[in-house]
């Protein structure tokens, strides 16, 4: 059996990485006529929107072999605002396949995208496209690369001898042996090349082109030569994309290690069960029917409902690859006659792209979805217009998704003899801020008196109505406590303390107080050293902090801290102001009071209120 080795193709727009996917597939399948990303026929981009716009947004997958691998490609999103989807494929992949277009600039998109595939521990090798293009620049390219992203480079179209030398240079113990007159021989240096490219010390580069095909051969030899380490025999399989097809729900899987058998059932996510009744593993450009998945294959599963991206079959994952949450938000405005059919879209879309989180407003049944940016509302916009021709539909304008924290400690007790409480319960929560720790829940009620099935009661309930806060805004790093509890036997039971803890919380929550809070950012910017005195009178314009500047070779580093808001402003500007030479990375560090006393509404807190007054 071949070995298997699963590859992700990405890069910034129009580096031509779905063309190369396509020159490699057409390569190894010699009737195969490559199509190209102008024709719009391309065998991995199958989204009508993405054969518009000659770029990739979903994830598509194809398997060829060469020589003694069996090679999976990923076609990865092009464009930083699908970066979940690129996140999640980093769960799946072995090696990742960079390409840079050797036209023009090094573009500030590829360093996002290496520095997350260095973040991940990703081997990568860098393919330098378009080096058939007239103006071409391959050694200018390298250059940018060796200098703002890796120095460690072996460009593989060197002569053998120079690559050999490089690889030693790059290993201690062959450059000790080398040093000291020691032959160091063929085998030597490929286990010496291989560990140097899974550690991130090497990072092979070839120069060549996806049109006429140059550099194809070396790609794909390069693959074949790179030797995985050992898997675990432990069963482990990792669900990293869902999809619909005419309605019809697909699941895909990555088998890390073990093997999967049709008819046999198996453990998902630690607790459930799942019986393999039918699963497609990858062929060529399709999934066809199986009875045996072999490790680090690519399989999917038809029409099961309960499956969510996420999911893991036989033992838990390592820990996953942090993805990013959105921190914009989209709105819908549309009649009545087409909401119901805009919630299933929706609804569908979701779970193909958890990130998009869909909320619908309680008091004002708006409807929202999460996104990064404006090129994702587009997406979002044009895609359910493909999928039904809405006449009433529109989409409001990025906005910022506020939380909630709360003020001060608040404490909440509901009585058994209360008029509100139909229950046959006594329950006393408190509520308090934590230190960035989420939504904690403690209980100081013994389970001596208060059985545990009680108190899990409880405690879900916490979490399914802490969603939102006093203003209709997800509530953040709060810690709930049981403080006092009484049950009536025999008559108490489970259920009425689950839908009794709404109450008491809400009363808590009343009684602490809440701020609504906006993400604060750390950003780094990244820019040519002309435009620093620009940066920093732009960024104090917004009243942001500048933490620190540094300067290496002609390039300037700015960090600073500013409000979500603000950053959104800057970077609205960020090309014109820096020419398209600028390159900005940031993380969301801190939470702090928003000063538009607007976004206040009293609407939730009334309709809070109403329910705790006490019928006479």
């Amino acid at each position: 059996m071949k070995k298997i080795i699963n590859v992700g193709i990405v890069a910034h727009v129009d580096a031509g990485k779905t063309s190369l996917t396509e020159k490699l597939y057409s390569k190894t399948h010699t009737l195969y006529e490559a199509g190209s990303i102008k024709k719009a026929n391309t065998v991995t981009d199958t989204l009508e929107l993405e054969k518009e716009r000659g770029i990739t947004i979903k994830s598509a997958s194809v398997s060829l072999e060469w020589k003694e691998s069996k090679i999976n490609l990923i076609d990865m999103p092009g464009h930083i605002e699908f970066f979940g989807e690129v996140i999640r494929g980093l769960n799946v992949i072995d090696v990742a396949v960079l390409v840079v277009s050797s036209v023009g600039e090094l573009p500030t998109q590829t360093r996002r995208i290496f520095d997350t595939l260095k973040e991940a521990k990703i081997p990568t090798i860098f393919f330098i496209n378009k080096t058939d293009v007239s103006t071409a620049q391959p050694d200018y390219i390298m250059s940018k690369i060796a200098n703002k992203l890796t120095k460690n480079l072996i460009d593989l179209t060197q002569p053998k001898e120079e690559i050999v030398d490089k690889i030693i240079e790059r290993d201690e113990t062959l450059l000790e042996r080398f040093i000291d007159g020691n032959k160091i021989s063929e085998e030597e240096i490929q286990v010496a090349y291989n560990k140097g490219v899974l550690l991130g010390n090497i990072f092979p580069t070839i120069h060549g082109s996806a049109i006429s095909g140059e550099g194809i051969e070396v790609l794909l030899d390069s693959l074949n030569q790179i030797e995985l380490p050992s898997k675990e025999k432990e069963l482990l399989a990792y669900l990293y994309k869902i999809s619909f097809v005419n309605g019809q729900k697909q699941a895909f899987f990555k088998l890390i290690a073990g093997q999967i058998n049709r008819y046999e059932t198996y453990l998902l996510n630690g607790e459930d069960t799942i019986k393999m009744s039918r699963f497609f593993c990858l062929e060529d450009n399709q999934f066809v029917l199986s009875d045996t998945v072999h490790p680090n294959e690519i399989f999917m599963i038809p029409n099961e409902e309960q499956l969510k991206i996420g999911d893991w079959i036989g033992k838990r994952p390592p820990k996953e690859i942090t993805l990013p949450k959105p921190t914009l938000k989209i709105t819908f405005e549309i009649e009545q006659k087409e909401r119901l059919i805009l919630l299933d879209l929706l609804k569908e879309m979701t779970i193909e792209d958890p990130l998009l989180q869909m909320a619908i407003d309680p008091d004002t049944s708006e409807i929202s979805v999460n996104i990064f940016g404006r090129v994702q509302k587009e997406y979002v916009e044009e895609s359910l217009r493909r999928r039904y021709d809405f006449t009433t539909l529109s989409l409001s304008l990025p906005k910022v998704v506020y939380k909630e924290v709360v003020k001060e400690k608040g404490y909440g007790t509901i009585e058994v003899d209360e008029a509100l409480n139909p229950y046959w319960a006594t329950m006393a929560l408190s509520i308090e801020a934590n230190d960035d720790q989420g939504i904690r829940f403690n209980s100081l009620v013994t389970t001596g008196y208060l059985k545990q099935s009680f108190q899990h009661a409880i405690e879900t309930s916490v979490k399914e109505s802490i969603k939102t806060g006093l203003y209709d805004y997800e509530l953040i790093n709060a810690t709930i406590t049981l403080t006092d509890a009484e049950f009536f036997s025999p008559v108490s039971t489970p259920s009425e303390f689950r839908q009794l803890t709404p109450y008491a919380l809400y009363k808590a929550l009343l009684n602490a107080g809440t701020f609504i809070v906006e993400p604060v950012l750390e950003i780094y910017l990244i820019t040519d050293k002309q435009y620093l005195g620009k940066a920093i009178s732009e960024l104090s314009k917004l009243e942001a902090a500048i933490l620190q500047v540094n300067e290496t070779n002609s390039e300037v580093e700015v960090k600073a801290r500013l409000a979500q808001s603000d950053y959104l402003v800057f970077e609205e500007k960020l090309n014109d102001l820096f020419k398209g030479q600028a390159y900005l990375k940031e993380k969301v560090i801190d939470y702090q009071k928003v000063q538009n006393q607007e976004l206040y509404q009293q609407g939730t807190v009334d309709r809070i209120k109403s329910l705790l007054i006490k019928e006479n």
